[in-house]
């Protein structure tokens, strides 16, 4: 597969790679003349999304129900 570089030296990683991955963070390394993709996983990423607010609360209130949420769900997969 061949990509380009923009301008701003940005290169677009097509959908269905972006999907197989399923990171967006990646560890970029050189070796030799080729430029290599690592992707980062971190497992707290999985739990983005989970907390659904009511959009009347606070900015504490939201905080502290992420917390809360993301407490209990790292909890449960232990």
């Amino acid at each position: 597969m061949i990509v380009s570089m923009d301008s701003q030296g940005r290169i677009y990683i097509p959908s269905q790679i972006r999907k197989k991955i399923g990171s967006r963070k990646f560890e970029l390394t050189v070796e030799g003349d080729k430029i290599v993709l690592k992707p980062i996983k971190r497992k707290i990423e999985k739990y983005y999304g989970i907390v659904k607010v009511d959009r009347h609360l606070t900015l504490e209130e939201i905080e502290e129900k992420a917390e809360e949420l993301t407490l209990r769900a790292v909890r449960d997969e232990l």
